[in-house]
């Protein structure tokens, strides 16, 4: 008998609460763009002075080389609020949702959360095609936390001394796991193991998010290992989450409490929240250096430089970044970046 298709949910961003979808009859598939994709010139007019990474994203939607029957664009960042717009715009043919949640917790923000989830899920079960009832969210719970069991292990296997995966590797495992199924996420997780020279240079990323593992791959060419981020495409990502649930409105309500509850982007969360994250991020992977890039017109995490250089500061770890990366400059300056990274280390 051959399986029913189920409907691919596009998401643009790092809010939409993945057991919903599931729970809707629907797969979640997160688009990120790319580090060094094309950038058609009209979707870059229709964005304008936007992050090359959105503008990719578009590119790809419009072209149709992106495979969903819906979309859901999380308003976590201007650029992604602006290719919502566009896209509405452009009367597209794609049903599309925008996701707003709030950020600072407050009795008035936590109803317009909950409201904000349940048009989400209205929207979902449109798309899906399923009710979204106390089973369907216990099943689609129960494969998601699995899928959690197994991010869980990966972080374990790349904070081995010497790591057990190299950044690279882990980066894309992150990134096909919000792309597929969680059944099939979690053999591609567990298949994440890639040897580690013992003399690599320990590096903990922050900073502008990776849609892909490029850079991540010529910090390893050059001797670096990737053992950790905090960036919203790796382990940032809202993966492998789930609530217990007797219906919809109860499953809302608990996934409002682990919304408020997590630290967010750099757009999203303020300074001193993004520092702590990187602070104990870095601790705990036992990191050399914290490093990172941040593009150009991606101006959030610009913000967060100040507060991450006193909280590094305080425990020792050296920190570098390259700023305002336009595009095209991307392999040159993870190139320096990782020779900068090498020489410090070395010489310490």
């Amino acid at each position: 008998m051959t399986p029913v298709r189920r409907a691919i949910v596009g998401i643009v961003g790092n809010d939409v609460p993945r057991q919903l979808v599931l729970a809707s009859g629907g797969l979640p598939r997160r688009i990120t763009g790319s580090w060094t994709g094309a950038i058609d010139a009209e979707a870059q007019d229709l964005l304008g002075a936007a992050d090359a990474v959105v503008a990719r994203m578009l590119t790809e939607l419009r072209s149709g080389h992106v495979e969903c029957d819906a979309l859901v664009v999380c308003a976590d960042t201007q650029a992604h609020v602006r290719l919502f717009y566009v896209l509405r715009s452009i009367a597209s043919e794609l049903p599309l949702h925008l996701l707003d949640l709030p950020r600072a917790e407050s009795a008035a923000a936590r109803r317009f959360a909950r409201s904000q989830l349940e048009r989400l899920a209205a929207f979902l079960t449109g798309i899906g095609g399923e009710t979204i009832d106390g089973a369907a969210l216990a099943a689609a719970g129960s494969a998601e936390r699995d899928l959690g069991e197994a991010l869980a292990r990966l972080r374990v296997r790349r904070g081995a001394t010497p790591p057990e995966c190299g950044g690279s590797a882990a980066l894309e495992a992150w990134l096909e796991a919000g792309r597929v199924d969680p059944e099939e996420a979690i053999t591609r997780v567990d298949e994440a193991r890639v040897d580690v020279p013992v003399t690599a240079a320990r590096v903990h990323i922050t900073g502008s998010n990776h849609p892909d593992p490029a850079l991540y791959r010529i910090l390893e060419e050059q001797g670096c290992v990737v053992v950790g981020e905090d960036h919203d495409t790796g382990e940032g990502a809202w993966l492998g989450v789930a609530v217990d649930a007797a219906s919809l409105d109860e499953a809302i309500e608990r996934l409002v409490d682990l919304h408020f509850g997590r630290v967010g982007g750099s757009a999203t969360a303020s300074s001193a929240d993004r520092a702590r994250l990187t602070h104990e991020a870095a601790l705990r992977s036992r990191a050399d250096v914290v490093a990172g890039v941040i593009r150009d017109l991606d101006e959030a995490p610009a913000w967060d430089l100040s507060d991450q250089a006193a909280a590094l500061a305080g425990i020792r770890v050296p920190f570098v970044m390259q700023t305002r990366l336009r595009p095209g400059d991307e392999a040159r300056a993870a190139r320096d970046l990782g020779h900068r990274i090498v020489k410090g280390t070395a010489s310490s």
